[in-house]
């Protein structure tokens, strides 16, 4: 018969795309392991900026007791200089 298929030509086609199978499989493997790494680094990365979060918040907290500090030494130092000029002005 002239409408008989050749075995041979399906057979190269099945070996065609078992091999494209196993290309696809081991390229979703790779994705799967990018995919893990990523989200390592993710993870890492939150920890990393939830650190940087508390030493910033820590480092504001000691400007601003500094900051104070310098207002009440200001404050301490205008009240001397008052005091001083008061009696300066007694005498």
């Amino acid at each position: 018969m002239a409408d008989e298929i050749d075995l041979r030509f399906l057979g190269e086609q099945i070996k065609r795309l078992q091999g494209d199978v196993r290309q696809v499989k081991s390229g979703m493997a790779e994705v799967r392991a990018d995919s893990v790494a990523v989200k390592s680094d993710v993870g890492a990365l939150g920890t990393a900026l939830s650190r940087m979060e508390r030493q910033l918040e820590a480092f504001r907290e000691s400007v601003d007791d500094r900051f104070d500090q310098q207002i009440e030494l200001l404050k301490s130092s205008f009240r001397s200089l008052s005091e001083e000029i008061q009696t300066m002005k007694k005498s």
